[in-house]
């Protein structure tokens, strides 16, 4: 479809619209000018309404191309249109001319070539040049007899021949296009995925590491305080650096799996949750839905860090005790969380200039809903619903 896409604008551009329309042209004047018959053998009162026809036919087509692009069914019926009417233009001033090597062959050739380049239409091409021929060929036999029948028969089969050659190379060059597109995306993905595994190594061994040495120094320092403001310190310093190396181990899983399962998404996220509950909170997580279904890494990526974030507001900021969380995965993706924290007030999502607002920035990226409200009984009560349908192969919120 691309390469077919790129070859109708090139044909539909101003440039080769522009040649054709003057070749048109010239074919309907040139009765008007002294010239040997024998060599046009048409009329201009046939050339000229049949030009006229012909070149509004095609500026028309060229600017519902433009407009409306390829996949326009009006500008496929234009385009048929267009093959019939040349078709018959250029055999009704050979039949007019009764001359069966008129030099209008060679607009028709021109026509075919045209035709033959794109790929498209094959089996409908073919009807309207085989038809037309044998109209011509008929019309010859009635007039001129069997030997100027031949000749135009000879002709005609000779433009159909080439046709057939010429759609048929093109539209095997465009499968060999298609298949080295297709061949390339594959290829950058696996390079993509290589790099990404080699980030999270590089991250893993290097940061990873340092943060972990820090972080006993930090303990051992801590050990040595003698005043309570010092040991508070130290506590904030060993406290950041837990943080930073959860962080760190979230994006290392997220630049390591390209896609997952769902079981395995869920299996995370429980891990993921006690973690951040620690002794503070309990979590209950219950998933239902299409186990055999992927999840593409970045729609996994930003659903693990809307589900994260949740879990971290309601302790951190609602002090809450008990958190459930639901998850479906059905034609929408579903992620409730109810917790018993302090509550909220129900302008809080719109004020918020950090956790509530980066859950609704991920999900309106992945094209769902979110919504937070105070939860009858107490606490909070977090839904976000994310349509599958629009959910992108590429996100554009990372991070």
């Amino acid at each position: 479809m691309d390469s077919q896409a790129a070859l109708h604008r090139q044909i539909r551009g101003p440039a080769a619209t522009a040649a054709l329309v003057a070749i048109i042209f010239g074919f309907a004047v040139a009765p008007l000018f002294p010239v040997d018959q024998r060599v046009l053998g048409y009329d201009a009162w046939l050339s000229l309404p049949l030009g006229v026809v012909g070149a509004a036919w095609t500026l028309s087509t060229g600017l519902v191309f433009r407009r409306q692009g390829l996949g326009s069914p009006l500008y496929a019926a234009m385009n048929r249109g267009e093959t019939v009417l040349f078709s018959t233009i250029c055999l009704a001033a050979i039949c007019q001319s009764q001359n069966p090597a008129s030099a209008v062959w060679v607009l028709h050739f021109g026509h075919v070539v045209t035709c033959g380049t794109s790929g498209g239409e094959r089996r409908y091409n073919l009807t309207v040049f085989t038809v037309a021929s044998a109209l011509a060929t008929g019309y010859f036999a009635l007039v001129r007899g069997p030997a100027a029948a031949g000749l135009v028969a000879a002709i005609a089969g000779v433009a159909i021949y080439a046709y057939a050659v010429m759609s048929g190379t093109a539209s095997k060059l465009s499968e060999i296009i298609a298949q080295r597109d297709r061949l390339q995306a594959e290829l950058t993905a696996v390079t993509v995925s290589q790099e990404r595994a080699r980030i999270a190594r590089d991250l893993h061994d290097g940061v990873g590491a340092e943060l972990s040495s820090l972080f006993w120094q930090l303990q051992s320092l801590a050990a040595t305080a003698t005043t309570p403001e010092a040991r508070a310190s130290f506590d904030g310093l060993t406290q950041r650096i837990t943080q930073s190396t959860d962080e760190l181990r979230n994006v290392v899983w997220e630049l390591r799996a390209t896609s997952l399962a769902w079981p395995e998404l869920i299996a995370h996220l429980r891990t993921r949750c006690a973690e951040l509950a620690g002794d503070v909170a309990t979590v209950t997580l219950e998933a239902s839905g299409d186990e055999a279904r992927e999840i593409a890494g970045d729609v996994r990526m930003n659903v693990a860090r809307i589900v994260q974030e949740a879990v971290r507001n309601a302790i951190h900021h609602g002090r809450a005790r008990h958190l459930a969380i639901r998850l479906h995965l059905g034609e929408r993706l579903v992620v409730e969380v109810d917790d018993d924290g302090s509550g909220i007030a129900p302008d809080a999502a719109r004020r918020s200039v950090g956790g509530l607002r980066n859950i609704d920035v991920r999900v309106k990226a992945l094209g769902g809903t979110f919504t937070v409200s105070p939860r009858e009984g107490g606490g909070t009560r977090l839904r976000a619903e994310i349509p599958l349908a629009l959910m992108p192969s590429s996100s554009s919120v990372t991070g």
